[in-house]
């Protein structure tokens, strides 16, 4: 694989790759991911103090059917469309409720999330069982990913400073030389960064955003944010030496349903956090395994991913008129009139 276009098309997310979504269980706040291949499922919830994880396989997955739903026959398929859609769209007519249960085999703790709702038209019921997760989980798939993206808001945030800033000098410039606005009302200050501050400090959705405790931080932007980085992370900590059998193993009975695609991809480095989004290098890529472990990443920028677009655009053209040169003219047919 050459460049990162390639890759992005045929890599499979991984569970970490997917953003938390915040779902409402018995009047109670939890944050939830789930992905759905074409035959199974793994799920990580949590209420923000424990984490359990469930991945189930396909025979498990049936013989769970035929014992909620004796009177419901579908295939595999539809039965994950309906499981997901209660998940990430819950109607009127889904309810969802959370308990907790000592295995009876291993006496081991697990966590129930019972999920009732329709399947055309007859009653379908669902159970989650999920385990304790690994005591990494939650660094892995939460802290270090918010941590992530905050270091990548922040350096967002100073590129817009300096924008604004040019864009005062601009107008200033334009001012000296007699230019004014149209209308008087939408004339703007000179941006003090300081000032800017103090005001976000003092303003009224500051207080509510700290009385929420972050709720906004799941919003749809937070998690295509989430979602870039950790997909910027797996790409610049690649396996170089896999890149030649991408394209086989991603077409393999565990790929994503409707053309999302599953894998397993690098962790954070235990020693050093991702500053943003753009890190690069490329250490070793982890075994299969939900949550996992692996290394950490250095910074590039958007900059060098348009310069690799546009050049890779160059190439391209460069070759087009390289072969229209090779190929042989042809002579224009004389029309008789």
């Amino acid at each position: 694989m050459s460049n990162e276009i390639e890759w992005r098309r045929k890599w499979k997310p991984d569970l970490k790759s997917l953003p938390w979504q915040p779902i409402k269980i018995d009047d109670k706040q939890y944050l939830i991911k789930c992905r759905f291949t074409v035959n199974t499922y793994e799920l990580l919830i949590t209420d923000m103090k424990r984490f359990w994880h469930e991945e189930i396989s396909e025979t498990q997955l049936k013989k769970r059917v035929q014992k909620l739903n004796p009177s419901i026959e579908a295939d595999v398929t539809r039965i994950l469309d309906q499981i997901q859609s209660c998940i990430d769209n819950p109607g009127r007519e889904t309810t969802l409720s959370l308990s907790y249960r000592d295995d009876n085999e291993t006496g081991e703790l697990k966590m129930v999330l019972k999920v009732n709702s329709q399947l055309a038209g007859m009653p379908f019921s669902w159970n989650f069982v999920a385990s304790r997760a690994e005591n990494d989980t939650a660094s892995e798939n939460l802290i270090i990913p918010l941590l992530a993206m905050v270091g990548e808001l922040s350096r967002r945030q100073r590129e817009l400073v300096k924008i604004i800033a040019a864009k005062d000098k601009e107008i200033d410039d334009y001012k000296s030389q007699g230019v004014r606005t149209s209308r008087k009302h939408i004339e703007t200050q000179d941006f003090v960064p300081t000032a800017f501050e103090n005001d976000m400090l003092t303003s009224k959705e500051f207080a509510d955003e700290v009385r929420d405790l972050g709720k906004s931080g799941f919003s749809e932007e937070s998690q295509d944010l989430y979602r870039q980085i950790m997909t910027k992370h797996a790409w610049v900590n690649r396996s170089p030496k896999k890149e030649d059998n991408t394209a086989d193993e991603f077409l393999d009975s565990e790929s994503l349903r409707d053309g999302k695609r599953a894998s397993s991809g690098p962790s954070w480095g235990s020693n050093r956090l991702p500053p943003s989004i753009g890190d690069s290098k490329s250490p070793k890529k982890s075994p299969d395994k939900s949550p996992w472990k692996g290394s950490s990443s250095t910074e590039t920028s958007p900059v060098k991913d348009s310069e690799l677009l546009r050049r890779q655009a160059l190439e391209r053209k460069l070759e087009d008129e390289e072969r229209k040169k090779q190929e042989p003219k042809k002579k224009k047919k004389k029309i008789a009139f």
